[in-house]
């Protein structure tokens, strides 16, 4: 009997990984584990969870931007005041 892998792009394929990052949760510290789907979305959860957020990776990427660009808004305002 042969198997074959899946490839990245195939229905149904998905990438899941444990990161650095960590939440503080049921008197835990437990490792964020994000989900890539092949259709932009990234799921993220907390280790040993079973409950995905579903994010869009455009969205992600617009909130990103705009925490940015609020930060550097901030600091040139800040910079105005002394």
């Amino acid at each position: 009997m042969t198997t074959t892998r899946k490839k990245w792009g195939d229905p149904g394929s998905k990438v899941t990984r444990a990161t650095s990052a960590r939440l503080f949760s049921a008197g835990k510290n437990r490792p964020v584990v994000v989900t890539l789907y092949p259709d932009g979305l990234i799921g993220l959860r907390l280790s040993r969870y079973r409950k995905e957020e579903y994010v869009n990776a455009s969205d992600m990427y617009r909130q990103a931007l705009w925490a940015r660009v609020a930060m550097e808004k901030a600091a040139k305002k800040k910079a105005r005041k002394k």
